[in-house]
């Protein structure tokens, strides 16, 4: 796994951070729809992008 990130690492940091900027749109949307699951989903998203982030960042 360790490798993987070696090979990726510029690559998933950029998509990491263009998850950072699209995420809160789409739980912004699901807020809108009043939809448990969507909120649930990408606050779970969110969380997970962060943490990856100030691990491998």
């Amino acid at each position: 796994m360790n490798d993987f990130f070696k090979k990726y690492n510029t690559t998933l940091k950029s998509m990491s951070l263009i998850l950072m900027i699209a995420i809160p749109f789409f739980l912004y949307q699901g807020a809108i729809q009043d939809s448990d699951f969507q909120i649930n989903l990408f606050l779970g998203l969110m969380v997970a992008n962060m943490l990856f982030i100030l691990k491998k960042g």
